[in-house]
């Protein structure tokens, strides 16, 4: 099946800091109290911007962002141990990446925003307290709302 034509290409190139892809007001909706720039290994061992947003609330949990300009979506189709199903996300075209076999662990999304390049954005509870459902719902508001950020930086 095909990926739904972009509402919107969003070039992640020159956005300076990824923990810029939530506003203030976005954290606070999500329950964010902190954001840490980095970079993450997403794919193919090069490093994109990132940024990790944890709660430190009851129960505690983050989303891990990184703005990957050096490989699309297309990396996700086909990989070895991971359950990858393709989803909708504000109208762009995206991948559900999960560790195969596991429900406990995390939900992420791989989304399409430009030619040859992904946000990706994933929800990882840190101890218990969501079910996998819960994770993927949870990533998929902070994605909605981070693509909504991406299309006014620059």
């Amino acid at each position: 099946m095909a990926f739904p034509k972009r509402p919107q290409e969003l070039k992640l190139e020159g956005i300076p800091d990824a923990c810029s892809v939530l506003t203030t007001e976005q954290q606070e909706e999500l329950g964010i109290d902190n954001a840490k720039p980095g970079t993450q290994d997403v794919v193919k061992g090069k490093d994109s911007p990132a940024c990790s947003f944890r709660a430190n609330s009851r129960p505690l949990y983050s989303y891990e962002v990184a703005l990957v300009a050096n490989e699309g979506v297309g990396y996700w189709e086909g990989s070895g141990n991971l359950d990858v199903a393709q989803k909708t996300v504000s109208g762009y075209g995206a991948y559900e990446v999960r560790l195969a076999g596991t429900t406990t662990g995390d939900c992420a999304l791989a989304i399409d925003v430009a030619e040859g390049q992904q946000f990706f954005i994933s929800f990882f509870p840190i101890g218990d307290g969501f079910t996998q459902e819960q994770m993927c719902q949870n990533v998929v508001k902070g994605a909605e709302l981070a693509l909504t950020t991406l299309q006014t930086l620059k």
